[in-house]
């Protein structure tokens, strides 16, 4: 998440007021679970909290994103899938399903859970389909800000109106319904930005050549960097300094590292400029940030 966003659950009952938009949020939460934590963390209803042995069947909708981290799902029409960082996978009314971090790893993870006439009317349309329901890749989508708003808001941290609340959740289940038709149509193109995504992610501490890299594509320097922008809505260089700023806020979350230590790790060339970097994408400190999140995991 771009801001310190507390670790919480929420559920909400159904109300007319939200239920007149067609669509209405009835829980949410956002969790970092460490390596060998007990997963789901408990305090959860009994119809939602379950045990990997039996897994759970819900009556809503829910949409689940992992910021990092990795693990696994299990669906009754797909099978068991492996889940990595910037995964997001769609729960059906009515399926059977079960999922866990792995437990070497942990993950953090973000979810939202929804009902409505909208929402139902989506299911029967088979807009969200139980057998397309695992997606990867989707980090430059939008959905981690839309996530990050919804989080703001359940969490009390924004103020918001009913009609906010409606329009931000459409946000997100407008992205996701998006995604099914992105894997039925994959060109060149995209297998190019793809590619390049991956390998940009996995570099991201390094210098990296993008005249290299394009060749290696297969591609034009100039054409490259245009598709990749056309494709993710930012440059090359932003894909990777948001990928150095999202591990460097994963070890300032889960380390005791000096912020020397974490720019180093993470490609920056020195702590000042890891601390500019993100002062200015985040609008707080390394620093401040790591405080919030240490208070956070106290009292939650």
């Amino acid at each position: 998440m771009t801001q310190s966003i507390p670790h919480y659950f929420s559920y909400l009952s159904t109300l007319p007021e939200r239920a007149q938009w067609g669509i209405e949020i009835l829980g949410g939460g956002y969790v970092a679970i460490l390596p060998g934590q007990p997963y789901p963390p408990r305090g959860h209803p009994n119809d939602h909290d379950f045990r990997w042995e039996e897994g759970r069947i819900l009556k809503t909708l829910q949409i689940i994103f992992i910021e990092s981290g990795s693990g696994w799902v299990e669906t009754r029409s797909l099978g068991k899938k492996r889940l990595l960082a910037g995964s997001i996978f769609i729960l059906l009314p009515g399926e059977w399903h079960r999922y866990q971090p792995n437990p070497r790893k942990g993950w953090t993870e973000s979810w939202m859970e929804f009902d409505g006439t909208v929402v139902r009317e989506l299911i029967k349309a088979k807009v969200f389909n139980p057998k397309n329901c695992v997606f990867s890749n989707v980090m430059t989508s939008g959905v981690e800000e839309v996530f990050e708003k919804l989080h703001a808001m359940l969490s009390g941290q924004i103020s918001h109106t009913v009609p906010e609340l409606a329009n931000t959740a459409h946000q997100l289940l407008g992205l996701c319904a998006e995604f099914p038709k992105a894997g039925r149509n994959i060109t060149r193109l995209s297998s190019v930005v793809r590619r390049a995504k991956e390998h940009l992610t996995s570099h991201s501490s390094e210098n990296v050549d993008l005249e290299a890299l394009s060749r290696k594509l297969g591609v034009g320097y100039s054409y490259f960097r245009r598709i990749f922008k056309q494709q993710t809505g930012i440059s090359p260089w932003q894909f990777v300094l948001r990928t150095k700023l999202a591990k460097a806020r994963r070890a300032l979350s889960t380390s005791d590292e000096i912020l020397a230590s974490i720019a180093g790790a993470t490609g920056f060339s020195s702590p000042f400029h890891l601390s500019a970097a993100f002062k200015k994408a985040y609008g707080i400190s390394p620093d401040t940030w790591r405080k919030r999140v240490r208070k956070s995991n106290r009292t939650n």
